[in-house]
């Protein structure tokens, strides 16, 4: 049971403007603490939002100050400006931000454990079990949503700033969007859990990797650090064979499956709104996963 206080705060979450720092407070209750776990408010999730952005600006100007008073001496490439600044959105940015979503997927790992079984393929329980996947809102999850969707934002200004090109665009888009459709109206946030959380690992080491490609990181820092790159590489082949190659479908199928069977169900909770939204979230699940194997 939770303690008087607890109960408070909980009631409070959804009326009064809040940056969620811990997965309690994303587990909110209705006014009276009877119904629950609901989601927190979208000012507070747009608050914490923005509370997540500034914390990535902030990393990414202290990796510069970082690179420029300790580690410009190491290298001739680590003492030019523009380099400086790639390391740190790489590093200070993307690394940090990815690893925390990434971190924070791994937490709540348990919850998926019964789809990774061979008995689960069979899904003679889709029936039932599917729609409660799929409705069913767990705190955990909206907070792996709301850090993936900041570091998008931060993504999509940096993306833009540097012209990376129109697929990381669309990438951003599509993710970002697919992210908030989690939350708000709050739909397969089971599924967020591994594709904005866990599956995010590769792409982490993937990040720092990038450092290393003469157009998207640095010219001449592969030769400068050999090892550190092919320890890097080695870590991302394995990562994404694990997860992206082997879990990755096989979520994918679940996923699949449980929207297929939602979509035909004609309850109050499949509103027009979550139908949409489970469209949208499947678009952008076949898209991503072909961004993935075009790069």
């Amino acid at each position: 049971m939770c303690k008087p206080n607890e109960i408070k705060f909980k009631a409070t979450c959804r009326s009064k403007p809040t940056i969620l720092l811990t997965q309690s407070s994303y587990h909110c209750t209705d006014e009276k603490g009877e119904k629950g776990p609901l989601s927190p408010s979208k000012t507070s999730t747009f608050l914490t939002v923005g509370f997540f952005v500034l914390l990535l600006c902030v990393s990414e100007q202290l990796f510069i100050h970082f690179i420029k008073t300790y580690c410009a001496h190491l290298h001739p490439v680590m003492d030019v400006a523009r380099n400086q600044q790639v390391l740190a959105r790489h590093v200070g940015v993307d690394g940090l931000g990815i690893f925390l979503v990434s971190i924070l997927g791994m937490k709540n790992r348990h919850v998926l454990s019964h789809l990774l079984t061979f008995k689960s393929f069979k899904r003679s329980d889709s029936e039932t079990e599917g729609p409660k996947r799929i409705h069913t809102y767990l705190p955990g999850a909206h907070q792996v949503l709301l850090a993936f969707f900041a570091y998008q934002t931060k993504n999509m200004y940096d993306t833009i700033v540097w012209n990376d090109g129109i697929l990381f665009i669309l990438h951003h888009l599509f993710a970002g969007a697919t992210a908030w459709l989690g939350m708000y109206p709050g739909v397969a946030g089971v599924y967020g859990l591994f594709f904005m959380g866990i599956s995010e690992f590769p792409t982490c080491t993937l990040c720092l990797l990038a450092n290393f490609d003469p157009e998207l990181g640095i010219d001449g820092l592969g030769e400068a650090f050999p090892t550190i790159k092919a320890i890097l590489a080695v870590m991302f082949v394995t990562s994404f064979i694990a997860i992206r190659i082997i879990v990755w479908p096989a979520l994918t199928y679940h996923f699949w499956g449980d929207c297929l069977t939602v979509l035909k169900r004609d309850s109050v909770k499949e509103t027009n709104t979550v139908k949409i939204s489970l469209k949208v979230m499947m678009t952008s699940s076949a898209l991503l996963t072909l961004l993935q194997f075009i790069w």
